[in-house]
């Protein structure tokens, strides 16, 4: 983790409108980034740049929990939210699991969101 106040996030979404939110929200707390549009371009941006925390929702190609053990079976230690429309108590146990630090239900909670980022400021 950096020493800053500022995190360099990953947001992962097939949906549009879902990043653009995200994007915005991190912004409004004071954290950077980059989007991914499905799992396959996250495990690539993973691989050539620096980040923080991987917040990872829904994704087509390779869904977020595909994503999320790949990333864990290439040694990535960085903290993962994952963030679904699904129900919590249906996912969250799988997502443990492989390697999710965190589980965020859509629509996305900015004070939740908030709440998560500030365990991983530095």
């Amino acid at each position: 983790m950096p020493s800053s106040q500022a995190l360099r996030v990953l947001v992962a979404d097939d949906d549009p409108l879902q990043l653009r939110l995200a994007a915005r929200v991190l912004r409004s707390l004071g954290h950077s980034g980059a989007l991914a549009t499905h799992g396959r371009m996250a495990l690539d941006l993973l691989g050539r740049q620096a980040f923080d925390l991987l917040l990872d929702l829904r994704m087509p190609e390779l869904d977020g929990l595909d994503t999320l053990v790949r990333l864990r079976q290439a040694g990535h230690r960085l903290p993962v939210v994952m963030v679904s429309g699904d129900d919590l108590g249906a996912n969250w146990a799988h997502y443990r699991d492989a390697g999710a630090d965190a589980y965020l239900v859509k629509p996305l909670d900015v004070d939740a969101l908030s709440v998560l980022l500030r365990r991983w400021v530095g």
